[in-house]
């Protein structure tokens, strides 16, 4: 799938995170991240989810193409370099 990522600042010294423009919404990326720890929260009126395996987290909308993504602070390149490659080789 294709994907426009740019960083994001945060109130945070030295932040990995990192923003996805996907052409999937939230609810639909939540389906191809089948090995992720993933939790949804219908209680606000945008419902949200969050995705975390091995310390790195992705977290949207569900109903939106956009989601944040924070690396962790030892392996961030490797980690964003694998998300990436993961995310062009996945059929949207």
């Amino acid at each position: 799938m294709e994907f426009r990522c740019k960083k994001t600042e945060n109130c945070f010294a030295g932040a990995r995170t990192y923003e996805y423009e996907l052409p999937v919404t939230g609810k639909e990326l939540t389906r191809l991240l089948a090995d992720w720890d993933i939790r949804e929260n219908h209680r606000f009126r945008r419902p949200v989810f969050s995705a975390r395996r091995e310390g790195m987290e992705i977290k949207g909308i569900l109903a939106a193409r956009v989601v944040k993504v924070n690396f962790t602070e030892e392996n961030w390149e490797e980690e964003k370099k694998g998300l990436e490659r993961w995310l062009e080789e996945t059929e949207a």
